[in-house]
């Protein structure tokens, strides 16, 4: 019972922080110079912080959540690249990464498309009207999104939105498994994106 409370002590406390974080970076100060001292503190007090009467139970958990909002944070400041974009799909644990990175490049025209730069767009995700969204709203018959980042965080919503629906198979989950689910949902109006990806992926291994 003791170590349930302190567990759950430990859970309140990095939900609080998380929350302090994230509100940091929608709302950035006007200083941007303390506003990074101030998430570089919160990184090292969650690196450190101990349950009372207890072990560090949760630190390595809230070490990886104060580094991703620390990441996140900074990437507001960084352009665009598909470097950081795979730090992303790592960070929101997003599954099948190769089709998901295939995905970004044919839906962006290799990240040049006006959705893209101006909708900050990286998945051609329309306004949903029933899943959770972080969308800030429309562009252009599309979802639109305060950074691209954002459209990574609904793009994990979506994946796990649909994989929690019966998109599943039991013996198979390999790529063609998830190009199986794009096809079948289906992700896109166009009846050759799944081949487009099969190409794409085709070109990359020669």
């Amino acid at each position: 019972m003791k170590k349930f409370k302190l567990i759950s002590y430990g859970l309140h406390v990095a939900a609080g922080f998380s929350k302090m974080i994230r509100d940091l970076i929608l709302y950035q100060p006007t200083d941007s110079s303390v506003a990074r001292i101030f998430v570089i503190f919160l990184v090292f007090s969650l690196s450190s912080y101990k349950v009372p009467g207890g072990e560090p139970i949760l630190s390595e958990e809230m070490r990886f959540q104060s580094e991703k909002a620390l990441f996140y944070f900074q990437i507001r400041d960084q352009p665009f690249s598909e470097e950081l974009l795979k730090k992303c799909l790592d960070y929101e644990g997003i599954k099948y990464k190769d089709i998901v990175i295939l995905q970004s490049q044919l839906e962006t025209g290799h990240y040049t498309s006006d959705i893209f730069l101006n909708g900050n767009n990286l998945f051609g995700m329309k306004y949903p009207s029933r899943r959770p969204t972080v969308a800030t709203g429309i562009y252009k018959e599309h979802a639109k999104y305060a950074h691209w980042s954002d459209s990574v965080v609904d793009y994990a919503m979506w994946q796990e939105y649909y994989l929690s629906r019966g998109y599943r198979l039991e013996w198979e989950i390999d790529n063609d498994f998830y190009l199986i689910v794009l096809k079948s949902i289906p992700y896109a109006e166009d009846s050759r994106y799944v081949p487009k990806l099969v190409e794409m992926a085709q070109r990359d291994l020669t």
